[in-house]
């Protein structure tokens, strides 16, 4: 009777959605395959969208969305976004901003007097952007084990945040920092005179019709995914949290549907301006004149040879990603009800085959010792680190200078594989006839090569 109901279960989480556009059938096949590698049906899973130029390429839900009654997710299930949240505060930002009601340049003092900054000026633009100093709360044990499961309220935190020393002074690092996430939170709510979940439910969700989107609270929501998280032995469900802690910074929830329909406005200027989403979306000048890579709530990567934007998500029970690869209009948005999920990986697969590059197989293959010994040792990099590749037991492991010691497994005669990562490298000859491992960091176009010694 039980496997029967599996099988079941199984079945209809694969058939809940369908395309809205007609794809051929390689592909579909190419976007389903990557659900079936990270997520079995029987447990907690996700619910995705890929979207190019507009137009919906995939669309598909797997796994379940509670597990103990056996309700497979679906494509409308409403998830906690967790960081995600930060750039629908970002947008609220500059939507004051375009209002009048405040400046990127205001010191946080003029919003919340009475928070220490141990004589730094810390502007809105600061706690935007990571580059505040201020410490990061969930990073106190003592809040993060006990206190988040206590009602509270948005005053009566910020009172608990304000023990928390510096991290470090203004402008020297991005340090990413909740605490500042939260009082941009308080900001919106100075500035506007409403809630922080009354401004975003009224000027972003209802404008937008963002029918399926909320602030988190104790409310009940149709169609709301349950959070798993990984105990001893196997899933259990994820701690209790009261949503006024993570507020500003991680406090709502929503579908895919409705993120591809928040990110579409956002780009197009049906929100704030262009010229808006572009300082959303900019790097940033640090003291020491490097930069770093986050706008307010957004953050800038490289994928392949592609330019990316985008922001993961983690909260109890929950894990999400979201991505936009400007230069070809691709938008791609994994939820997860599982915290020890990898949505992140997953939104970078479904884009790799959105975009046609070509991806390993990531499947471990068995190589003699013998043939393994003749790629091990260490290889020099240009800038003079040492990437080693060594055998202990039956295993392979790769260590760069005195870091991480990492297990990689073959994927083919001369590849290796890195679990759960995109990363992968390969060890063959160069024109010199040198042994060489081109080393591809997240499916990077172009390899970094470092010469055997």
């Amino acid at each position: 009777m039980k496997n029967i109901t599996i099988k079941k279960v199984a079945l209809a989480a694969l058939m809940l959605t369908t395309p809205l556009l007609q794809v051929n059938a390689v592909e579909l096949k190419e976007y389903d395959t990557v659900l079936e590698k990270y997520i079995d049906t029987t447990g907690p899973g996700v619910a995705v969208i890929v979207t190019k130029n507009g137009e919906t390429l995939y669309k598909q839900a797997r796994g379940l969305a509670n597990i103990e009654l056996q309700v497979p997710i679906q494509a409308d299930t409403v998830f906690r976004l967790g960081s995600i949240t930060k750039q629908f505060t970002g947008a609220a930002i500059m939507m004051l901003v375009e209002q009048g009601k405040l400046s990127l340049s205001d010191n946080l003092h003029k919003y919340v007097p009475d928070f220490p900054t141990e004589g730094n000026t810390v502007t809105i633009k600061h706690l935007l952007t990571h580059t505040s100093g201020i410490a990061n709360y969930t990073q106190d044990e003592k809040i993060m084990e006990k206190e988040l499961k206590t009602p509270t309220t948005l005053d009566a935190m910020i009172k608990r945040f304000a023990e928390h020393p510096m991290a470090l002074k203004v402008g020297e690092a991005n340090r990413y920092s909740n605490t500042g996430y939260v009082l941009l939170g308080k900001i919106i709510e100075v500035a506007s005179g409403k809630t922080y979940a009354e401004f975003i439910e009224q000027n972003i969700f209802a404008k937008l019709a963002m029918k399926n989107s909320r602030f988190g609270g104790l409310q009940v929501i149709p169609n709301r995914a349950s959070g798993y998280s990984q105990g001893e032995n196997g899933y259990v469900n994820a701690g209790y949290i009261d949503m006024m802690w993570p507020h500003a910074a991680g406090s709502l929830l929503s579908t895919v549907d409705d993120l591809n329909i928040w990110f579409s406005a956002l780009r197009n200027g049906k929100l704030i301006s262009k010229k808006s989403y572009k300082s959303m979306t900019s790097a940033v000048k640090l003291n020491d004149g490097s930069v770093s890579n986050y706008g307010f709530g957004l953050g800038m990567f490289k994928f392949n040879k592609y330019d990316g934007i985008g922001h993961g998500g983690g909260i109890h029970g929950f894990a999400t990603n979201a991505l936009y690869i400007p230069s070809e209009d691709l938008y791609v948005a994994v939820l997860n009800n599982y915290d020890s999920g990898n949505p992140s990986e997953i939104a970078r697969m479904l884009a790799a085959v959105a975009l046609e590059i070509p991806l390993p197989k990531f499947e471990t293959v068995t190589l003699s010792k013998k043939h393994l010994s003749t790629m091990m040792g260490d290889y020099k990099l240009d800038s003079g680190d040492i990437r080693k590749i060594f055998i202990e037991g039956d295993n392979v492991f790769s260590m760069r200078g005195d870091g991480h010691k990492w297990q990689v497994y073959p994927m083919s005669n001369n590849g290796f594989y890195y679990d759960n990562s995109l990363s992968y490298f390969t060890i063959e000859k160069n024109t010199q006839g040198q042994q060489v491992m081109n080393f591809y960091r997240n499916l990077s176009a172009t390899p970094e090569v470092a010469v055997k010694q």
